[in-house]
């Protein structure tokens, strides 16, 4: 395995399936990126070190420079750093998708490693997207709110940004617990999801040398299932579709556990 070309913080990362066509390799790519890119005003290369990609063959693991999105070169956008909000793998792998704040949403293409810009608006939610194509949807963690939600990312334009077709609230926190970390989202399969949630609870009674309360780390973790259904107009429901039906999602909590510790909490669910 290469190294990458320069050392990323906090990074973003997506794994592409065959992403590069026509060789007869079986392998894939990892796109890195830089989650809080610089801007790039005067700069005339053609790549970037904040773009890299890993490209899986048969043989050999390559590690490659990309080109940058449009927006770090345009001085519209040169006052300060804007962070990639949400991001996802969409038409098959052929396209990258990056949602920046106060700038907008771009696509790259995993084969000719070109940009495109898609619209001006971003996408509604915050993290990695997750693909289930059983039901043609992308989940995450909705922009704000951090409910677990869906969209329809698979023909996006210009003119209006993709809308929540649905947004649940799988677990409900005592009010004393603060959150500490972004919340995760593992993608099981076939629509199945675990979240895990991080939180911080005071101790009770537990006071450190100058009267202050001691913290207590809380990991939640929540698996859900995600599953289509049909109302007919006469209150029957199905798990299958139909042509005069309207097709809406139902989540199911399947269990819910939280791990509580005193000094070293979880941070990272892979």
């Amino acid at each position: 395995m290469p190294f990458l070309n320069k050392p990323k913080r906090d990074p973003i990362s997506l794994f592409v399936p065959n992403a590069v066509d026509g060789d007869g390799d079986d392998g894939g790519s990892i796109f890195v990126m830089d989650r809080v890119p610089k801007p790039e005003i005067g700069s005339r290369a053609q790549t970037s070190d904040q773009f890299e990609a890993f490209i899986y063959r048969k043989n050999f693991v390559d590690c490659q420079l990309l080109p940058p999105p449009p927006y770090l070169r345009d001085y519209k956008h040169c006052e300060s750093r804007h962070k990639i909000n949400a991001y996802a793998v969409v038409d098959g792998g052929s396209q990258i998708c990056i949602s920046v704040e106060d700038v907008g949403t771009y696509c790259l293409d995993t084969a000719s490693h070109t940009w495109s810009q898609v619209g001006e608006w971003t996408l509604p939610f915050d993290g990695k997207l997750e693909y289930v194509p059983e039901l043609k949807l992308w989940f995450g963690f909705s922009a704000g709110a951090q409910h677990f939600a869906a969209a329809d990312l698979s023909s996006m334009d210009c003119q209006s940004q993709p809308q929540l077709v649905g947004a649940w609230k799988e677990l409900e926190p005592p009010m004393e617990w603060r959150e500490t970390y972004d919340s995760q989202l593992v993608n099981l399969g076939s629509g199945r999801f675990c979240i895990a949630r991080f939180f911080q609870t005071k101790r009770e009674g537990c006071y450190d040398e100058d009267d202050v309360y001691l913290w207590q780390d809380v990991t939640a973790l929540t698996c859900l299932e995600v599953k289509p259904y049909v109302h007919d107009g006469s209150y029957s429901y199905s798990g299958s579709g139909s042509r005069n039906g309207e097709v809406k999602l139902e989540m199911h909590t399947h269990k819910s556990l939280c791990h509580m510790t005193e000094r070293f909490g979880i941070d990272d669910v892979l």
